[in-house]
């Protein structure tokens, strides 16, 4: 008796090809590889073709080739893919390029990233005068380009109507409240945690949370829910109450400093507390430790977490080529939350023991 070992080759349905689609509209196949992945080389009528072709037809990419094409692509020197831009909302034309900090260290990895695969990548200013956003849309649409980051935004900035169905977009953080994209963020709630941990083993007790409200409102409040969550594994004795800064009011925060005593403080805001605390007469770290959630400047003494900005715009670039190859155009069913960690720096204003 022969034993069967699986479905005979007519019962498998066979996978259909870039070649099939080919024959299917009568251009080459070469065409139509680039068309999935929205070569600015191909026309944009024949990529909705091939993008019609291929969805009548139940084109499925395959992820072994894909990754195939990966591997020849970091292994050979890329050449010209396309264009990816670069969404700036703040007031200043060049803010990503210049200073330092977190939002730099983005758009800096985000443009080696794209030199490597084979992108240039383009700031597109939102605040030039005039601009709004059917016509940011209008022209973006004119200049063929291949996908959209949205960078972080400034505060009070929550919406940008783009014609989204237009593009294949990721953003950075959770500026764009009502935008279904996929997001890649630093991981905020992790983060805190680290902090938390850092100070626990130090050996501190009384561990307290301090920052702006906007600030921890731009991290989908994940800062002040981990911080939360953290607490739940002290005494309810030594579980303080965290400062929510709504008025930016330093005699308010005081106040809260003498009903809670903590003796370490994690912090967003960069040296809004610290600078408050010194001047009211507390020594730091003697008499309270400090570190801050994005303590991202080596040059500065704070203690704290760098977030790794660079890897998050690299992973932005990463996620949007991925998007498309996909040809996945617009907003988002399911959009993803893409998270990178970060890592401790050590500064003066924390004393491990």
């Amino acid at each position: 008796m022969t034993k069967q070992t699986g479905k005979s080759s007519s019962d498998v349905a066979r996978r259909v090809t870039v070649r099939d689609i080919a024959a299917e509209i009568g251009v080459h196949f070469t065409t139509v590889a680039e068309a999935l992945r929205d070569s600015p080389r191909v026309k944009e009528a024949t990529k909705k073709k091939v993008r019609a072709a291929a969805e009548q037809m139940g084109y499925r990419s395959d992820p072994m080739l894909s990754a195939l094409s990966a591997y020849r692509t970091r292994s050979s020197k890329p050449t010209f893919q396309g264009t990816l831009v670069w969404i700036n909302g703040f007031g200043e034309r060049d803010f990503f390029s210049k200073g330092r900090g977190f939002y730099t260290d983005c758009f800096a990895g985000a443009r080696r990233r794209c030199q490597e695969l084979g992108y240039r990548l383009e700031p597109f200013w939102m605040s030039e005068p005039g601009m709004s956003a059917p016509r940011a849309s209008q022209i973006l649409d004119s200049r063929k380009t291949s996908g959209v980051i949205v960078g972080p935004m400034p505060h009070g900035v929550d919406e940008l109507d783009l014609f989204w169905e237009k593009f294949c977009s990721v953003r950075i953080g959770y500026s764009l409240r009502s935008s279904e994209l996929t997001t890649i963020i630093s991981d905020q709630f992790g983060n805190a945690r680290m902090l938390f941990d850092r100070f626990k083993d130090a050996g501190y007790r009384r561990i307290g949370f301090a920052c702006p409200q906007a600030l921890d409102d731009r991290t989908n409040n994940h800062w002040s829910g981990s911080y939360l969550a953290s607490q739940q594994h002290y005494p309810q004795m030594e579980q303080l109450h965290p400062f929510i800064d709504r008025n930016n009011d330093k005699s308010e925060f005081l106040s809260w400093m003498e009903a809670e005593k903590p003796d370490a403080l994690i912090c967003g805001g960069g040296r809004r507390y610290s600078d408050c605390l010194e001047a009211a007469g507390y020594r730091i770290p003697e008499q309270l430790s400090i570190a801050c959630l994005h303590a991202d400047s080596y040059d500065e003494d704070l203690a704290g977490i760098m977030q790794n900005g660079e890897i998050v715009g690299t992973a932005s670039v990463d996620h949007l080529v991925a998007i498309i190859h996909r040809f996945k155009v617009g907003l988002e069913t399911h959009p993803k939350v893409v998270t990178v960690s970060g890592k401790w720096k050590d500064g003066t204003t924390f004393k491990s023991s």
